[in-house]
């Protein structure tokens, strides 16, 4: 039955765990079977009260761009005011979206453009 409820994405149970003079998080080691990924490095942000998300780390990073100061202040006053009162986030108003749409739909936009490293100081 337990393994029928992993399959069917229910979760993996763990509990806090003692290593050393640190605490860790101790999970199935049927999850490390299913997704070998998270055997390596990984990440943890807590996203709300209560819940954790936790990412593999890529083996090999690749360089990256030196973060923006002012995009890492507003990410992070984001994140802790959704912490800290998450019944204020509401779906975006599809009256809203449509009006956005009208408004710039047919402009032209390209993901995968690259915008360049200048930063307005």
């Amino acid at each position: 039955m337990k393994d029928a409820q992993r399959r069917k994405g229910t979760g993996y149970r763990g509990k806090l765990a003692k290593t050393g003079n640190s605490l860790g998080l101790r999970f199935d080691k049927a999850l490390f079977r299913t997704h070998p990924e998270f055997s390596g490095e990984v990440r943890a942000h807590v996203i709300a009260p209560g819940r954790m998300l936790v990412v593999a780390e890529p083996a090999a990073k690749s360089p990256r761009r030196e973060d923006d100061p002012v995009i890492e202040a507003f990410l992070s006053f984001l994140a802790a005011d959704m912490a800290k009162s998450p019944q204020q986030i509401k779906p975006l108003d599809p009256g809203l979206a449509d009006r956005i749409q009208a408004l710039v739909g047919h402009l032209p936009a390209n993901p995968h453009e690259d915008l360049g490293d200048e930063r307005l100081v």
